[in-house]
């Protein structure tokens, strides 16, 4: 079959079918980019093909037309179409901050958002601003670092990128402030442990209660979108980037992390893309970014032959 009619249905079926493949982003992406296909062109074919392909612009919208083939390979439809690449656009990296811009960054937050800045740079190998969104007092091990406050802390990050979990380090200063702040909040238990629900109040958006299951991960994106650009407003743009007098990308601070840690730590790319919860190595060489001057300098002592 050379002709796929783009009903109704068909939308709805690879919907749900993309619900446990892809990420909640992911989807709600290419869900977007659907509605709109299908809106426009009531069937698919060579011709039709032709006239989306002039106006494809980016590569999320040109795999939306792969996973179509892909959802009728899977549910024995005869259906396949050739899809045609697209030039890839460059790709920006986040510029790498120095340790200055990070801790003027710090300083110029209101609290207790230097709190969550410095977790942003300093837990693991820094962490995406979603991950600090979710962080809560539960997900940090707080018991064997009572024991001994000297060493670093440990944390589960929860749900990350790729619905993937990982352990992180937390440096002893920045247990010992978290851990200040929760007393202060009044979130220890009759242990003295620090307890509850998410660390940081970003804005006063809250989860709805009585989402039905399978729509509670749609309304997480959603409430995690919302409080990433309360985030990006009211603390990166109002207070970090006026004292700095520049813009900043968020995610700088976690390129920052990563090439901080390869070229002043000492730590091995593989190493990183551990503490990143990257499953592709290239991934992590994006962003780790290596200064050649420190590499001229390492070359001093080497023999001529």
């Amino acid at each position: 079959m050379d002709e796929l009619a783009l009903t109704d249905e068909l939308g709805s079926n690879i919907v749900n079918w993309m619900l446990s493949k892809y990420a909640i982003g992911t989807i709600n992406n290419r869900t977007a980019y659907l509605k709109r296909l299908f809106k426009k062109y009531k069937v698919l074919n060579q011709e039709t093909l032709r006239r989306i392909m002039k106006q494809v612009k980016h590569q999320h919208q040109r795999a939306c037309l792969v996973m179509i083939n892909n959802y009728c390979y899977e549910n024995n439809i005869p259906f396949f179409i050739r899809i045609p690449s697209i030039k890839k656009q460059a790709q920006k990296i986040p510029e790498i901050l120095t340790d200055n811009e990070i801790k003027l960054m710090i300083e110029s937050a209101p609290k207790p958002y230097d709190l969550a800045i410095r977790c942003l740079f300093n837990m693991g190998a820094g962490l995406r601003v979603s991950e600090v969104i979710k962080l809560c007092w539960d997900h940090i091990n707080w018991i064997d670092w009572i024991h001994n406050q000297d060493n670093y802390g440990t944390a589960i990050i929860k749900s990350g990128k790729g619905s993937k979990d990982r352990v992180v380090n937390i440096p002893p200063k920045l247990m010992k402030d978290l851990y200040s702040y929760a007393k202060e909040k009044n979130n220890l238990n009759e242990f003295r442990i620090p307890t509850g629900l998410m660390i940081f109040p970003f804005g006063d958006e809250e989860l709805p209660i009585g989402v039905p299951s399978n729509e509670m991960d749609i309304w997480k994106q959603k409430y995690i979108d919302k409080k990433y650009d309360w985030f990006l407003y009211n603390i990166i743009q109002k207070h970090c980037e006026k004292a700095l007098n520049k813009h900043i990308k968020i995610h700088s601070l976690r390129h920052s992390r990563a090439t901080y840690l390869h070229e002043i730590e000492g730590l091995l790319i593989e190493e990183i893309q551990v503490l990143l919860g990257h499953s592709n190595i290239q991934t992590t060489l994006i962003y780790v970014k290596i200064n050649p001057k420190r590499t001229f300098d390492k070359m001093k002592n080497t023999k001529e032959i």
